[in-house]
């Protein structure tokens, strides 16, 4: 892959644009690199094997019915993730001619199938098992600590909110949510959910169909999920009062936002630091006194191979023993620590073959000033 020679340093602004045209090209190309990728390769090999295999997987298996099937759902993705960038586009005021948009990477179209996945885990009714052990666990925890409080005082903030399905349930449950994002693959996809969508499973995906290995049945692979399970402008419960999302760095943002929530919840979120250190810290600065830490998820460090490859940036890994060690000496007092709780992520529940994380979840206090100069 060719690497672009810069003359001059790049701005902000224009690594930004960049940034998001470039997202917006990978919806709008998905289609295009799916049919690339899954389907010739498929018609090659249908040409490649002897004619005695290739017949008998057309006159057996119906092998050729399945592709073309294949072919339809994936022009069916495409539909909807062009759907996704012309919104985009409009919405974050992005150059409407295509032409403008800046070249795609092979990382960010594979973000665009990830992204698929994250609508089936946060907003179908098939998601709903995953949900339920991580952010129907930090919800159960936040309505246990606020029982007898006026919920709709209590701030709480939900870094790495992805579809924003947590932070808008968190809402629903009558609290002042506010999410916050990065990824504009993930802004697009749930500002279009949140504010876009006018009825109850009002769109279909295929989220499955990108990998022919651990099938059970063809038909598993290329089956329609149905979303959003619950639609945020039918819902009876409002949010428009006490709901609210930031674009941008975690740490950029609110490192300087100072005593400013009750709670802050993350799930899937402190393995994605650089420096998850950097996060303690930002978290424990944007915490009241005695204020909650509320965290759910495994340990996958996502920037572990940069530490090798020469990124000025690198990465800090440490493991969980270590971890609860930095956050007691940065402040916190654990209330509750569990670990060893299964959970998968974006899985296909009819997969013969699916990675499941021991995570752990843990609710710690900081310290009143008083507690911490002792």
């Amino acid at each position: 892959m060719e690497i672009d020679q810069e003359d001059e340093p790049i701005s902000e602004d224009v690594v930004e644009q960049r940034a998001l045209t470039s997202t917006l090209n990978s919806f709008f190309v998905y289609g295009k690199a799916a049919h690339r990728n899954l389907i010739e390769p498929r018609q090659r090999t249908l040409a490649w094997i002897p004619p005695s295999h290739r017949q008998l997987l057309l006159n057996s298996v119906n092998y050729a019915d399945h592709i073309r099937q294949l072919e339809l759902a994936i022009d069916k993705n495409a539909e909807f993730l062009k759907l996704l960038a012309i919104f985009g586009a409009n919405e974050f005021e992005a150059p409407q001619d295509k032409n403008e948009w800046h070249p795609v990477t092979e990382i960010q179209v594979s973000q665009a199938r990830s992204t698929l996945k994250q609508i089936y885990r946060d907003w179908s009714a098939e998601g709903k098992p995953e949900r339920d052990i991580c952010y129907g666990r930090a919800i159960n925890e936040l309505n246990s600590k606020f029982e007898s409080f006026n919920r709709s005082s209590i701030r709480v903030l939900v870094p790495g909110a992805g579809l924003g399905r947590l932070a808008y349930d968190i809402a629903c449950e009558g609290y002042i949510s506010q999410g916050n994002e990065f990824s504009y693959h993930m802004l697009m996809t749930s500002n279009f959910i949140l504010n876009q969508t006018t009825s109850q499973n009002e769109f279909g995906i295929y989220p499955f169909l990108h990998s022919f290995s651990h099938l059970s049945t063809f038909s598993n692979q290329i089956r329609k999920i149905s979303f959003p399970d619950l639609c945020p402008s039918t819902n009876k419960i409002s949010t428009a009062n006490n709901f609210s999302f930031t674009a941008g760095s975690f740490t950029q943002i609110y490192s300087t936002m100072l005593s400013s929530w009750h709670v802050v919840v993350t799930t899937f979120f402190i393995d994605t630091a650089h420096n998850i250190i950097e996060y303690i810290e930002t978290i424990y600065n944007t915490l009241v006194d005695n204020g909650l830490w509320v965290n759910f998820g495994p340990l996958l460090y996502h920037f572990e191979e940069s530490s090798y490859e020469g990124s000025q940036e690198g990465s800090l890994e440490l493991p969980l023993d270590d971890l609860i060690t930095i956050v007691r000496q940065m402040g916190f007092e654990f209330e509750k620590i569990e670990q060893g709780i299964k959970c998968k992520y974006a899985a296909d529940e009819r997969s013969m073959g699916n990675w499941e994380y021991d995570s752990v979840f843990w609710v710690a206090r900081k310290k009143l000033k008083i507690e911490r100069e002792n």
